[in-house]
């Protein structure tokens, strides 16, 4: 395969060594070649060739306060061109806002460079690859409760919980920025959870994709 039929990706990567081997990975990979890198959201808004690239491939290297205005920033401009979340330890209300922000795959730390192909083949071909089984992502309005049964259950302090969440803010900010104890936060958390019926991470992404909650 020659390089012109190769699909294009482009890296947003702020570590030297990873952004290094995903480039040797992909190509020596038959189908992929990496055709541009950006450590930054102000390097990528500076770019001039993203049009080219046909994947976003964003590393979990990137620090919270970059890796979700890129996201955002990538699916406003560029809503044809799907991005890809190598994560490796983010919390997930990082991995959430990702998704909320339109990353269409997530590439979790026991996966192997095989499955990391692969999803970029499955998103390359308009599918999405969360590792979540669709019918979680899609569940029926009889298990997802509709916005108005979730506001009327959730307290204003759990809302503003939720939202903080949601934003990526840790259990420590969150409580430094409503004057309470991160075991506090952890306490509302866990009746957010209870009180909407979920369980695991997955349970909530399909809530959140179902509801639109950010």
């Amino acid at each position: 395969m020659n390089q012109s039929e190769r699909k294009k990706i482009i890296l947003v990567d702020d570590n030297t060594i990873c952004r290094e081997a995903l480039k040797l990975l992909f190509n020596e990979a038959s189908g992929f070649q990496v055709v541009a890198c950006y450590t930054s959201l102000d390097e990528i808004k500076n770019a001039e060739d993203l049009d080219s690239g046909e994947l976003f491939l964003l590393s979990y290297t990137l620090p919270f306060e970059d890796l979700i205005p890129v996201a955002d920033w990538l699916k406003k401009r560029y809503t044809d061109i799907p991005a890809i979340l190598i994560n490796v330890g983010k919390a997930d209300n990082v991995v959430l806002q990702g998704i909320m922000n339109g990353i269409k795959g997530i590439i979790w730390k026991s996966d192997s460079t095989g499955e990391l192909l692969y999803a970029c083949n499955k998103i390359l071909n308009g599918d999405r690859y969360l590792r979540i089984n669709e019918r979680d992502l899609k569940s029926d309005t009889a298990k997802l409760k509709t916005n108005k049964e979730y506001l009327d259950k959730i307290s204003t302090r759990e809302l503003t919980v939720l939202k903080l969440f949601a934003k990526g803010y840790s259990y420590k900010q969150i409580g430094e920025e409503l004057s309470i104890s991160p075991r506090t936060v952890e306490s509302h958390k866990n009746n957010i959870l209870v009180k909407l019926g979920i369980g695991s991470l997955k349970e909530l992404i399909g809530y959140a994709v179902k509801n639109n909650i950010v």
